[in-house]
C-alpha cells in the first residue's frame, strides 16, 4: 500500500466524503458539476510493469488526450503514410473504460514533419493541409469528440502577429479559417477549437488570441472553443492576472472555454509543506475559474510527476508513486464549492 505524500485531514484537502463514506475521485466529483476532468497520457498506459499509470487514470479522469500520439509528426512522418498504432490503441483502451478523446493537434509548426518543409507555395501547403486534416478527422470520427485544430499560431513577439517560423504560413493569410472548415467537414458533430499558452490572464497575447476568434466568428468559421493551456507556476495568482476577465470575455463571445494543459510548478525550493499548500490553492483557485465561465473540460498535462514534461517542479495532481498531493484534494475542494 502506497502512503500519500502528506498526511492531511480531509478537510484540509478540501475532500467531502460521498453519502457511501467514500471520498469521491476526480471524476465523480466533476461529473457532479457537469465537467470533464482529464489528463495527457503517453505508452504508460500499456506498462505492465507500471499498473498504476493505467489504473490512475482510469479512476480518476473522464477525459484523455495523447500527449504526443496525435500529432502531425507521428501520425504522418512520411507524406502520405499514416501511422495509426498507438493513438488507435490509446482511443479503445479509453473507450472500453467509458473515457472520452481530445484529439490534440492537427495544425502546430511544431510538430510538422520535415517533409512539409519542402513546399513553398500556398497551393502546395493548403493541399497537404487539407489531406493531412481530412484523413485524421475521418479516421477518428465519433470516437474524437473534441479537437485542438490549430495549436499556437500566435507570436510570443511584441504586437503579436502570426508565427513568421510555421510552415503554414505559406499556405496565405486564412489557412487557420480553412483548417477549421476542413475539420468540420470531415466530421461536423465534432467541437473543435483554438488551443494556446500564456494567455489564461489579461495581456498583449491573449488580446491577439481574442481578435484572432472573434474574427473567425465573424466570418462563419466553425469554431466552438478555446483552449487555455494553463502552464504556471505555484506564484500565479488568477486574481492578480485578470483571468476571470479574460475567461470571461472569451465566454461571451459564445464559444466553449476549456484548460487543456493545467500544471502549476513548485519553486527551486521543492515539495515543502508551504510551496504544496500554496501548488493546491492555486490549482482551487484555477478550478474555480473555470467553473465561473461554465467551462466544459479541465486537462492537466501529465498523470503524476514523473510523467510530466515540467517533471522537476513536480506540477501534478500525483506525486512519484502516485498518491494523492494536496492539489488533489483542492481540486475535489473546488468542484464541490457551490
Amino acid at each position: 500500500m502506497k502512503l500519500p505524500l502528506l498526511l492531511l485531514p480531509a478537510l484540509m484537502l478540501g475532500a467531502v466524503a460521498t453519502a457511501s463514506g467514500q471520498a469521491p475521485t476526480l471524476k465523480q466529483a466533476a461529473q457532479a458539476r457537469g465537467v470533464l476532468i482529464g489528463a495527457a497520457v503517453n505508452s504508460a498506459l500499456f506498462d505492465d510493469l507500471d499498473p498504476d499509470y493505467a489504473d490512475t487514470v482510469a479512476r480518476e479522469f473522464g477525459v484523455v488526450v495523447l500527449e504526443n500520439g496525435m500529432k502531425w509528426k507521428t501520425l504522418q512522418g512520411t507524406q502520405g503514410e499514416f501511422v495509426y498504432g498507438l493513438a488507435d490503441a490509446t482511443v479503445a483502451w479509453a473507450q472500453q473504460r467509458g473515457l472520452a478523446v481530445r484529439g490534440h493537434t492537427l495544425i502546430w509548426h511544431d510538430s510538422a514533419p520535415a517533409w512539409l518543409y519542402q513546399f513553398k507555395t500556398a497551393p502546395e501547403v493548403q493541399a497537404a493541409m487539407k489531406s493531412h486534416i481530412t484523413n485524421v478527422v475521418t479516421h477518428f470520427g465519433s470516437r474524437v469528440k473534441y479537437w485542438d485544430v490549430v495549436n499556437e499560431v500566435v507570436s510570443d513577439a511584441p504586437g503579436h502577429p502570426l508565427r513568421a517560423n510555421s510552415p503554414f504560413a505559406a499556405a496565405g493569410p486564412d489557412y487557420i479559417d480553412q483548417a477549421f472548415r476542413w475539420a468540420h467537414a470531415a466530421n461536423p458533430q465534432a467541437r473543435l477549437y483554438y488551443n494556446d499558452y500564456n494567455t489564461e490572464g489579461l495581456n498583449g497575447k491573449s488580446d491577439a488570441v481574442y481578435a484572432l476568434v472573434k474574427g473567425l466568428l465573424a466570418r462563419g468559421v466553425p469554431i466552438h472553443g478555446v483552449g487555455f493551456q494553463t502552464h504556471v507556476s505555484s506564484a500565479f495568482s488568477v486574481k492578480d492576472s485578470g483571468m476571470l476577465a479574460n475567461l470571461k470575455r472569451f465566454r461571451d463571445l459564445g464559444l466553449d472555454i476549456q484548460m487543456t494543459e493545467v500544471d502549476v510548478t513548485l519553486p527551486a525550493s521543492g515539495a515543502t509543506p508551504a510551496n504544496l499548500a500554496r501548488q493546491a490553492q492555486v490549482y482551487r483557485d484555477l478550478v474555480g475559474a473555470c467553473l465561473s465561465v461554465k467551462c466544459s473540460a479541465f486537462v492537466t498535462w501529465g498523470v503524476n510527476d514523473p510523467s510530466s514534461w515540467r517533471a522537476g517542479g513536480k506540477p501534478l495532481l500525483f506525486d512519484d508513486l502516485y498518491a494523492k498531493k494536496p492539489a488533489y484534494g483542492a481540486v475535489i475542494g473546488a468542484l464541490q464549492a457551490r
